[in-house]
């Protein structure tokens, strides 16, 4: 095993094995440490990738169980509102076999995986990272590269003592897929009753010739709780009596912090809050980040420095792509924050009305959501209950903060 690398790089996720693939044809020698044995095990996601994503990385539809060309979304009071698209907006994805497939092209540049490898210290110096590794067998060593990338999702264990910040705000989240057929397209729910300052949600795939259900919560508070909740309510028939309630759980980063680079190091994806404020989506922009973040490596290597002062441009790439829809989608969620469901019934009440719907539909696209957040805002019916809590914001600025 070699101990010294160009670029350590701690998770192989999508955003983990997109920056160590860039790195690796660009020359560079790059190591990507993996604490599970098997790459995109155990699957802390619903898998959906939006058609923008599926193109601009060259997905395979191999991976693909089920495609998202409509959504119903369903107010407290149950009043759905449908927007039919005449294309897919996005793909639902094994994603065990999505991160398996990063990391097989990764792999194919020359990057190198280390599974079963636990990050349990770091350390930094004048010349190198160091990380001190665990094997499931109780080995222990060490690995130092010139830079390190941190890409493990949203743990945040080793940010401050490499200068960085935690992300500061987290959705609980929980997940379950259902054997059966309940569904003709995805569906959302929102509702204090449902999900709490957030939402859930529902999709249906057909994996190995078996149809399915994957259902999802996404909340402030026990999202676990809500979702057998969710569940018990409009899946009766499909849970198994006989079985423990198939429930995986998570958090969400859904605020950066204010830096996401550092003296030789680096964050991407989850690790950096990269995800649409809105959904807790981060596939896209995790990726999207990890190029912005190989690019800024390979330039700083070149130029023979490797400190905060030359990868700030890391920072200004990534939020200059992104930055629009994560203010105005932070916007949005403040304000959805809240509204009561009384608020929110409300506006699917006025959506219904003076072809609101049409016009919305010319704005909709799965990944960018700034579009349509500000058409609702600049709407005046719409804007009025949006706003409705908020005439009294001076008394909490951070509501229009970034």
């Amino acid at each position: 095993m070699k101990e010294s690398h160009d670029v350590l790089v701690i998770g192989a996720g999508p955003a983990g094995s997109t920056v160590a693939d860039r790195l690796a044809a660009n020359g560079f020698d790059v190591a990507v440490l993996e604490e599970h044995a098997v790459i995109g095990e155990p699957v802390d996601c619903t898998g959906v990738v939006g058609a923008e994503a599926f193109a601009d990385f060259n997905l395979p539809q191999r991976i693909v169980v089920g495609t998202i060309g409509a959504v119903t979304i369903h107010s407290p009071a149950g009043i759905p509102a449908t927007y039919q698209a005449s294309k897919p907006l996005a793909y639902i994805v094994d994603r065990a076999e999505l991160d398996r497939d990063l990391a097989a092209r990764a792999r194919a540049s020359g990057a190198a995986f280390l599974l079963s490898t636990q990050v349990v210290d770091v350390a930094r110096t004048d010349r190198h990272v160091e990380v001190v590794c665990r094997r499931p067998e109780g080995e222990v060593f060490t690995l130092t590269g010139r830079m390190l990338i941190l890409a493990g999702g949203p743990r945040f264990a080793f940010h401050e003592r490499l200068g960085l910040k935690p992300c500061s705000l987290l959705w609980r989240s929980a997940h379950a897929e259902l054997p059966g057929d309940g569904l003709p397209h995805a569906q959302v729910y929102l509702g204090r009753d449902v999900a709490p300052g957030a939402f859930a949600w529902a999709v249906p795939i057909k994996e190995s010739g078996k149809l399915r259900v994957r259902v999802g919560v996404n909340s402030h508070v026990d999202a676990q709780r809500y979702l057998r909740k969710l569940c018990e309510e409009k899946f009766p028939h499909l849970i198994p009596g006989d079985e423990p309630f198939p429930c995986r759980t998570w958090v969400v980063p859904i605020h950066p912090p204010a830096e996401t680079y550092g003296d030789r190091v680096m964050a991407v994806g989850d690790a950096a809050g990269q995800v649409k404020p809105t959904s807790g989506g981060g596939i896209y922009y995790g990726m999207l980040s990890a190029l912005a973040a190989a690019d800024t490596a390979v330039e700083a290597f070149k130029r023979g420095s490797l400190g905060r002062e030359v990868l700030s441009t890391y920072e200004k790439r990534w939020r200059a792509r992104l930055s629009l829809d994560l203010k105005v989608g932070t916007l949005f969620r403040r304000l959805f924050a809240r509204m009561t469901d009384q608020d929110v019934n409300d506006l699917f009440h006025a959506l219904q009305g003076d072809g609101i719907m049409a016009r919305i539909a010319e704005t909709v696209s799965f990944d960018w959501h700034g579009a349509m957040i500000l058409f609702l805002l600049k709407h005046p019916s719409l804007a009025r209950i949006l706003l409705r809590r908020c005439w009294d914001w001076k008394a909490d600025p951070a509501l229009f903060g970034s």
